[in-house]
């Protein structure tokens, strides 16, 4: 089931994002990670597979209730740093 929608500029859609083309993604594909940046935390989701990912211009969100943590917009650091030339 993919609730969570992917928001995008078409400029930022890049076939080296592992989400390229896509309009959703499902829950199990992206899990919420957030790290502390100079003193504050900033939450950021990745895809489940493991890899090297930085943020590529894609936002997650969801009017879905079974997913609060995608009810505020969030970014996708889904661009695969190993594919990056």
């Amino acid at each position: 089931m993919r609730d969570i929608q992917i928001y995008r500029s078409t400029d930022y859609d890049c076939v080296i994002n592992l989400f390229n083309g896509r309009a959703d993604v499902g829950r199990e594909e992206v899990v919420i990670k957030t790290k502390n940046v100079y003193g504050t935390l900033y939450t950021y989701a990745e895809p489940s597979i493991p890899g090297q990912y930085a943020f590529g211009g894609t936002i997650l969100f969801t009017s879905n209730g079974i997913f609060p943590e995608f009810n505020a917009p969030i970014k996708l650091h889904d661009r695969r740093m190993d594919l990056e030339s």
